[in-house]
């Protein structure tokens, strides 16, 4: 019973401590914590920079292969044409 009444005791004391020392509480806290923000915003800004370089990377590649895409449709579009012409029958002339 004994253990049960130094929790209590304990819990309420703490209790009335954050109470009445919040103001300093919370700025000791943000103090604190100012560095782990500021790496965590200088972190962020990296991971964005770098996301950038890369996305940029991709798109240049992107068109390149669209270009070339582009180019080899052209190529086959030309070569499935002039085989058409090379195997087509040519037109009868005159009566039969």
């Amino acid at each position: 019973m004994r253990t049960s009444g130094a929790f209590v005791l304990g819990a309420i004391t703490g209790a009335v401590v954050v109470w009445f020392w919040r103001q300093e509480l919370k700025g000791y806290v943000r103090e604190q914590t100012r560095g782990v923000c500021t790496r965590a915003a200088e972190g962020l800004r990296a991971v964005e920079e770098s996301t950038g370089k890369v996305l940029d990377r991709g798109g240049a590649a992107l068109r390149r292969a669209e270009g070339i895409l582009q180019d080899t449709k052209e190529h086959v579009s030309e070569a499935l044409q002039s085989g058409q012409d090379r195997i087509r029958p040519a037109p009868t002339t005159g009566g039969a």
